[in-house]
């Protein structure tokens, strides 16, 4: 039995929120640092992975995707802090005057489209190693690897060109698409509960990324302001951006039905390679989601994903049932050698 490299790294640990803020009332926070040591655990000993270490790589892919000025300010900011210090940002601003306050809180905002992606010490170092997990499962599959699953911590969907939100900071799959479409066409497919607003809006006015997303409906769910079917595009991306919104507690013969609709217009496309944004949050136990998977039924979604044919690079976004995510990722991973 072939295994399939997962590239890993525990340097995310040290990010570890424990609150976070929704509309202005505050929770337990449900991304913990625990959540890529289970899945990896589990797919060790099923013997389904070889684990790979990231390759660090210079800013320039990240650059490529992301304001400048935006890394900088998350990592200029996260060295400021103290060990026990987190910063939430006040709100969301678009006044660039905001910047010139004193308070991080009050300058986050304007790199902020929500509260719920906090600052800490331990933060920009975690995103950023999350980008070298993801670049490493890049070079993996342009070297010729067919699968190669990147356990990036923090997730990265929903990070936009020069905001952070919903957990994320940077788009580690965007960044690892705009690298592979180097070497021609890709397509994104993103299988998170949620939609990812940031891999939408990086990819919206491009041909050479086609992005597909099956997803809550924004009417009820995060982050609400965008994944409605009729947003297919802009300029020269018009009709290269396909969302597929879900109704709350589908199961999986319905799921497939919308899975093979977004699988047939990648195929349509002709990528020369595919980015999965996988999330393990649309499992019917998620607490911070509304959707009828079983584990088990992972393995026919990676089952179908395979079933295009074409190399692979497979990115952790979400996943809150913690008892769920080792096995759920194990039915993925033997679905996608049984294609």
């Amino acid at each position: 039995m072939l295994t399939v490299p997962v590239v890993w790294s525990d340097g995310h640990v040290g990010h570890a929120p424990v609150l976070q803020t929704v509309d202005g009332q505050v929770y337990d926070h449900p991304e913990t640092p625990a959540r890529p040591g289970l899945i990896r655990e589990a797919l060790e000993a099923a013997g389904l992975v070889r684990p790979v270490g990231p390759t660090a790589h210079d800013d320039t892919a990240l650059d490529a995707v992301h304001e400048p000025k935006y890394r900088e300010f998350i990592r200029d900011t996260c060295a400021a802090l103290g060990p026990e210090e987190i910063v939430t940002p006040v709100g969301v601003s678009m006044d660039p005057g905001v910047l010139e306050r004193s308070s991080p809180a009050e300058r986050a905002a304007f790199y902020s489209f929500g509260q719920d992606a906090p600052l800490m010490q331990a933060t920009y170092g975690a995103a950023r190693e999350a980008v070298d997990v993801a670049l490493t499962g890049a070079d993996l599959v342009r070297e010729g690897t067919a699968d190669v699953f990147a356990l990036c911590r923090p997730p990265g969907h929903h990070a936009e060109h020069d905001r952070m939100g919903g957990f994320c900071y940077f788009n580690n799959a965007v960044v690892a698409a705009n690298l592979l479409s180097g070497d021609g066409r890709v397509a994104m497919l993103d299988v998170d509960y949620h939609h990812g607003n940031g891999s939408q809006h990086l990819t919206y006015t491009r041909d050479d990324i086609l992005y597909v997303s099956l997803h809550a409906d924004p009417r009820f769910a995060y982050p609400g302001f965008s994944g409605h079917a009729n947003e297919r595009g802009r300029g020269a991306g018009e009709g290269f951006n396909l969302n597929l919104p879900l109704p709350p507690h589908m199961g999986i013969d319905a799921y497939m039905d919308e899975l093979d609709r977004g699988c047939e217009a990648i195929a349509d496309f002709g990528p020369e390679r595919l980015v999965v944004s996988l999330g393990f949050d649309t499992h019917r136990e998620d607490p911070i989601a509304v959707l009828g998977l079983y584990s088990e039924d992972f393995g026919r979604v990676a089952e179908r994903i395979a079933s295009l044919g074409m190399p692979r690079l497979h990115v952790l976004e979400g996943g809150y049932a913690l008892s769920r995510l080792g096995e759920s990722a194990v039915a993925y991973v033997q679905g996608l050698s049984s294609a």
